[in-house]
């Protein structure tokens, strides 16, 4: 695991920097991943708000998620390439985007979430947990 993770949009007006473990990593299949990335799948950092940094100018919207909570979704307000969110129902965290990373090549994904939402033509043969909706609190 890299000790401080750095990232940003396509066209390098929004920055950001991390130097915590993810909490969780995770590939989402809810509906609105779908729609904001334009794939069938978005994989996402879960990390503490508190050890998030960005730079630039960013846009958000809001939106009802698949679990029904607000998402704040944040992308650059220049390139549009979509960066970082926020959601209601886990306060004190922000979801990266892996894409945006600089260097993915450590990143382990753990689960996939709201499967419900998949695309049936996907299939999921890698082996990891899958929960229908958010996976349950430990």
């Amino acid at each position: 695991m890299a000790k401080r993770y750095e990232g940003g949009c396509h066209c390098g007006a929004v920055r950001y920097s991390c130097e915590q473990e993810p909490e969780y990593t995770f590939y989402c299949h809810c509906t609105d991943c779908q729609k904001t990335t334009g794939s069938p799948v978005s994989m996402e950092l879960m990390v503490p708000d508190a050890t998030f940094k960005s730079t630039g100018e960013v846009t958000s919207y809001v939106v009802t998620g698949d679990s029904g909570n607000a998402v704040t979704r944040c992308h650059c307000s220049n390139c549009g390439s979509g960066v970082f969110l926020t959601c209601a129902s886990d306060p004190g965290y922000i979801f990266i985007k892996v894409g945006s990373l600089d260097d993915a090549s450590w990143v382990e994904p753990q689960m996939h979430i709201f499967t419900a939402s998949k695309q049936k033509w996907l299939g999921i043969n890698d082996g990891l947990p899958q929960f229908a909706g958010m996976p349950p609190v430990e």
